[in-house]
């Protein structure tokens, strides 16, 4: 019984490279890929678009089995465009100024360069800052639930 008898670290131990098939791996040296077309190039920088602009700014929708673009809060913008942006919504609409065609923001901006109040010009009297100290200082809704809660649990604590 002549038969051949090598486990695999018999063989890894002996280095038998080559024991079934007789033959040498072929050698593959390496080589620098040639240079890439313009056309590689502008398929390139198209994936990379893809990458940064749509999948970002998109998330895919599987019952429509499509992209739909984000909101505009997850999109990626430069600060030039978000200060256009910016601009553009904070500029009153032709609904907004109405009949008189001033909107809102344009009275309150007028108001507020000519009102006494806003330009530090108003006095305040005695009996007036004592009014204001007493309104500020008066304890809120939840400081007096807070409170009656307290003496609840500090009765409660007493029994016991």
């Amino acid at each position: 019984m002549g038969e051949f008898k090598a486990s695999f670290n018999s063989i890894l131990n002996r280095d038998l490279k080559h024991i079934y098939s007789g033959q040498p791996n072929t050698f593959r040296f390496r080589h620098s890929n040639p240079y890439p077309t313009q056309e590689q190039l502008r398929i390139k920088e198209e994936n990379k678009y893809l990458k940064t602009r749509v999948l970002k700014s998109s998330e895919f929708i599987e019952e429509y089995k499509c992209l739909i673009p984000r909101a505009p809060a997850f999109r990626v913008l430069s600060r030039h465009e978000i200060d256009g942006m910016v601009s553009r919504l904070t500029k009153p609409t032709v609904a907004s100024k109405g009949i008189s065609n001033t909107s809102e923001k344009s009275m309150r901006e007028e108001k507020e360069k000519e009102h006494p109040a806003y330009l530090g010009k108003k006095k305040v009297t005695n009996i007036e800052m004592q009014a204001i100290m007493i309104r500020l200082t008066r304890p809120t809704k939840a400081a007096e639930i807070r409170s009656l809660q307290g003496q609840f649990f500090r009765s409660k604590t007493d029994i016991f």
